[in-house]
């Protein structure tokens, strides 16, 4: 048996003894099994990315719009809720991939400006909806000067 080499059986691939011609295609069987798996995989994930990627920017730009909403002086909420919206149409359109927004919900409670939003993803006959909300205090000027003089004080008084 030493030096013989034996073609198509286990035991010449055990053994060591490898000859490519003569053998049956056990490796196109195995690929033809695995590679759908991980392509469909690899889809998953980079749709995954994408929706977690445009949920995280969701929450991002509605906290900034929270800040430019605490400073914006409109009384009225049709004039407010229309400069939020000019302002997020200028900054805000361009980042989305495959995102439908619905439009933004806002609530004043005293100081405290509230802004949410909701948003879709159509990946395949999936839909994949996600919320974000931002906040922020509604300050005048005066105010915020008196704050930050009494922050300052405050800390200089601790060295």
């Amino acid at each position: 048996m030493k030096g013989k080499v034996k073609e198509n059986t286990h035991e010449g691939l055990q053994q060591g003894n490898i000859r490519w011609k003569g053998l049956k295609a056990y490796f196109t069987v195995e690929a033809s099994l695995v590679m759908p798996i991980v392509i469909g995989s690899i889809i998953f994930v980079m749709g995954f990315l994408l929706f977690w990627y445009n949920r995280s920017l969701m929450e991002q730009d509605l906290s900034m719009l929270a800040v430019k909403a605490s400073q914006v002086n409109a009384e009225d909420p049709e004039q407010f809720l229309g400069e939020l919206r000019d302002w997020q149409r200028d900054n805000f359109s361009e980042k989305y991939y495959g995102w439908m927004r619905e439009g933004i919900t806002y609530s004043r409670e005293r100081n405290v400006i509230r802004l949410s939003e909701k948003g879709m993803m159509i990946l395949g006959d999936r839909i994949w909806k996600a919320e974000a909300s931002g906040s922020a205090l509604r300050m005048n000027v005066a105010s915020f000067l008196r704050t930050c003089r009494r922050t300052s004080i405050a800390l200089e008084d601790k060295k």
